[in-house]
């Protein structure tokens, strides 16, 4: 793995996909809360990709650290990255007596802040390396 070197376009383009992911999860969500199935189908499966693509871009994120870029953002993204994926763990660590219907349309939500946080913050950063 140390031999493998990666370039940061790829953290952005697996940080675009996440963000287009965490929107239709949301809305996914929040239309299945609508109709009365929360938590079933598409809206369910929805959230585990989004939790398995957040885990892809910090492991992408992890690997670029350890190559020495984006060090100055790194809180950031510690706080945007995971703190997006431990809302929507949360519905999971919660006993079933605490757990509501409108729970995972309102992780999905606030997953999504987060995300758009770090993405964006991400980007200018990005953009700030190139112009100066």
């Amino acid at each position: 793995m140390d031999e493998i070197m990666i370039k940061p376009a790829l953290h952005s383009a697996v940080g675009g996909l996440t963000l287009l992911t965490a929107l239709i999860a949301t809305a996914l969500n929040w239309t299945a809360l609508r109709k009365g199935s929360p938590g079933q189908g598409a809206s369910h499966a929805s959230l585990i990709l989004l939790q398995l693509l957040l885990l892809a871009q910090a492991a992408v994120g992890i690997k670029l650290l350890d190559q020495g870029m984006g060090v100055i953002q790194k809180y950031v993204h510690y706080l945007g990255g995971l703190g997006a994926l431990a809302l929507l763990l949360l519905p999971a660590w919660l006993p079933a007596r605490l757990r509501r219907p409108a729970l995972p349309a309102w992780t999905a939500t606030a997953s999504l802040l987060f995300i758009v946080m770090t993405f964006f913050i991400g980007q200018l950063y990005v953009r700030g390396l190139q112009n100066g």
